[in-house]
């Protein structure tokens, strides 16, 4: 009888030791993973890096940061992998990738490697649209896209160079001579024939009452009238500026999406197959 709990104990202990061994804690991290259930897989594989270095296992963790949205701990991860992983190429593009979800032109700007290779120029050269900072030369942007890539390249860069603003002053000036008819020029056309329908109510009750010599009641309807005349210029100089903020905004939409569709320009790889 003694002898049989000993065997059982052993065994459990064993067990116990077992399950808690780097090779099992990281074929439970390969489940979490493919489970995406990316926040407990990183623990098990940090575990594991403990004990060995893995360069699959750190592509994985920095991988799982991305996955989960941490692009800061996902980018940091990617720009270490090792300069001998199979990973390595990945890893700068997929670096690429976390610092535009961060929107951090500048450090893509600043991007430095030993030779820049064809997909990685294609990143940078997009998110030079997507910043402040100077356009690059026409051939120079143009020059890593394909001929599939191009037309779209093509029209996002001229965009970029000669976008379809909406004068703020123009906008005005129109309003300022025909009440309403900026914010029509500012693609606005209900608001403003419904300021030209006011803004001409107002001065005819104005006038119609000072010729008929209700003078309080005239300047009550041309001071309203003013208000509106004012409010109907105001309106439309920042309804230009709503209609350049809304260019912009499907702008970078459109060139996401299209970085979208093309997966950043990162080969698939697929852990769990």
């Amino acid at each position: 009888m003694k002898t049989a709990f000993l065997l059982i104990l052993f065994f459990q202990v064993s067990y116990t030791q077992n399950y808690h061994s780097p090779d099992n804690r990281k074929l439970f991290a390969d489940h979490l993973f493919c489970a995406q259930d990316y926040l407990r897989a990183i623990i098990e594989y940090e575990e594991c890096l403990n004990h060995f270095d893995n360069d699959t296992i750190s592509f994985k963790v920095a991988l799982g940061y991305s996955r989960i949205g941490n692009y800061n701990e996902a980018s940091e991860r990617f720009i270490n992998i090792s300069g001998q992983s199979e990973f390595y190429y990945t890893s700068r593009l997929e670096y690429l990738k976390s610092k535009i979800f961060l929107e951090e032109y500048n450090s893509i700007s600043n991007y430095q490697q030993d030779s820049l290779k064809i997909n990685e120029l294609k990143l940078m050269n997009l998110s030079n649209l997507l910043s402040n900072n100077d356009l690059f030369e026409r051939d120079k942007f143009l020059f890593p896209f394909n001929d599939r890539e191009k037309p779209e390249a093509i029209n996002f860069y001229d965009w970029k160079k000669y976008p379809p603003y909406k004068s703020t002053l123009l906008a005005g000036v129109l309003s300022s001579i025909i009440p309403g008819s900026g914010k029509i020029y500012a693609d606005q056309l209900s608001e403003g024939l419904t300021a030209l329908v006011l803004n001409s109510l107002f001065a005819f009750l104005s006038y119609n009452n000072f010729k008929h010599d209700h003078n309080f009641r005239g300047w009550v309807f041309a001071s309203v009238g003013a208000f509106f005349y004012g409010g109907n210029i105001y309106g439309s100089v920042s309804a230009a500026h709503l209609y350049n903020s809304k260019m912009d905004y499907e702008y970078k939409k459109d060139i996401k999406q299209f970085l979208e569709s093309n997966n950043y320009f990162i080969e698939d790889y697929d852990f769990c197959n």
